[in-house]
């Protein structure tokens, strides 16, 4: 098996873990070493989050079979040509990346952000090249027309094509809920180090307590649901 594809599988197992050194990191420093400070950073930094987890919600609602998109080994039941993948060929790992930028970016630091977004290329780069791999053993020629179709990260085209079902919100929100809930808690401890973790206000608080009690609600909503099945 060729090497890169092995190194793609093997970071595949463990692609949720590429943020978690820049969290410290940043934890550590804050907005040091090399930092960019204006009124507005934050708020675009939060805006470009939320646009990359309303790309992951979106592809979540239409999600349809077996998918890699959850667990530790890469599959598929069918090739997902139409939503977003008939714009791109990953979108999941775009809201990915704009979701980890803004969050980054909301630090200040410019090193961080700069060093983060190669690392995340470089990471995701061989987890792609092992998904399609995959694909391409499995599906064969219907995978070498959708790759013809359609760019990996950046559009060939703009024709969409309609997903041939409804938008599953509730699968959606069991499916995020977690990330969702992560990102906040990640973005408040950010916030809390670069105001030198001074007492949180009243906004921030509320916040918090509203993400922590939907998170519980939903997970302890989906266990029930779960359990009578």
């Amino acid at each position: 098996m060729n090497n890169k594809i092995q190194i793609g599988e093997f970071l595949f197992r463990y692609r949720g873990i590429i943020p978690i050194p820049f969290i410290i990191l940043i934890l550590i420093f804050g907005s040091k070493p090399i930092s960019l400070n204006f009124n507005y950073l934050p708020h675009i930094a939060i805006i470009i989050s939320i646009i990359g987890e309303i790309i992951r919600f979106t592809v979540a609602g239409y999600a349809k079979g077996e998918t890699s998109g959850r667990g530790s080994n890469i599959a598929a039941d069918f090739i997902t040509d139409y939503g977003l993948y008939s714009i791109v060929r990953n979108p999941l790992y775009i809201g990915n990346f704009l979701i980890f930028l803004g969050f980054v970016m909301y630090s200040g630091n410019i090193l961080f952000t700069v060093l983060g977004s190669i690392l995340f290329f470089i990471y995701y780069h061989y987890i792609v090249l092992a998904e399609e791999n995959f694909l391409k053993t499995k599906f064969n020629d219907k995978f070498d027309t959708f790759v013809n179709q359609t760019g990996r990260f950046f559009p060939k085209h703009l024709k969409y094509t309609s997903p041939p079902y409804k938008f599953n919100f509730k699968a959606a929100v069991f499916r995020e809920k977690d990330t969702i809930f992560i990102w906040i808690i990640s973005f408040l401890l950010i916030d809390a180090r670069l105001s030198g973790f001074s007492a949180p206000n009243r906004f921030k608080t509320f916040i918090f307590i509203i993400s922590f009690l939907f998170w519980i609600i939903i997970n302890t909503y989906k266990k029930n649901i779960t359990d009578k099945v």
